[in-house]
């Protein structure tokens, strides 16, 4: 078992920028990068395919913010939580990062278990692959940037 890292913040952004809007949630860290990509407390990572690869991560830090498409009847409003579902998954293997890291959870990769939170852009299901996001939802993706640019510099005020 290893020890989770207390210095850093994880920002992890899930999606397939082929489908759409369901790259939302790699176009929020692309927009996080220019202030981020630099500083040695944030991880700002692309999850790009499979969910669990996520458990590589987890000794490298004491808390994830995950950053996804999700479900919803209105493409771009914000969520957070946890108990979502995935707006899209490009495999029968693939899963939500809730039940993901739940299963992290229990098999005690780390300890402690790394907090985590879910940020959500939501999106209609895609009905063709393509590229680029919606007007409303590239709207949330500088919103919901903003905000955990805010949150990011609130939760790391002070550390070194």
């Amino acid at each position: 078992m290893k020890q989770a890292s207390s210095s850093r913040v994880a920002v992890i952004g899930i999606g397939n920028d082929l489908a759409g809007d369901d790259g939302a949630g790699l176009e929020v860290i692309r927009l996080l990068e220019p202030a981020w990509q630099n500083d040695g407390r944030v991880l700002l990572y692309r999850l790009e395919g499979d969910l669990l690869a996520v458990a590589d991560l987890l000794p490298l830090t004491s808390e994830f913010v995950f950053v996804d498409a999700v479900v919803g009847k209105v493409a771009g409003e914000l969520i957070h939580g946890a108990k979502v579902q995935r707006a899209y998954a490009p495999s029968f293997h693939q899963t939500d990062i809730a039940l993901v890291m739940q299963s992290l959870e229990a098999l005690k990769l780390v300890e402690p278990f790394p907090r985590w939170a879910l940020w959500g852009i939501t999106i209609l299901l895609p009905e063709e692959l393509r590229h680029g996001l919606s007007p409303a939802v590239e709207r949330a993706t500088r919103e919901l940037a903003g905000a955990l640019d805010a949150h990011l510099r609130e939760l790391l005020n002070g550390s070194s």
